[in-house]
């Protein structure tokens, strides 16, 4: 999942770190240009494509 940096607003920044715990994950990004560093964090749930035929 790619993401947006906050400060410089480049977008489509591969994360740098992946970590699972429980439900969520957890993705670390660092800006190529300008380094910003930030995390991102979300429950598996809400991108499980089981849900729909639920």
């Amino acid at each position: 999942m790619t993401d947006t940096c906050p400060t410089c607003l480049k977008p489509g920044i591969e994360p740098a770190l992946e970590r699972r715990r429980g439900n969520r994950t957890r993705h670390g990004y660092q800006c190529p240009r300008c380094s910003q560093q930030w995390i991102t964090e979300r429950l598996d749930a809400a991108y499980d494509d089981r849900q729909d035929a639920a």
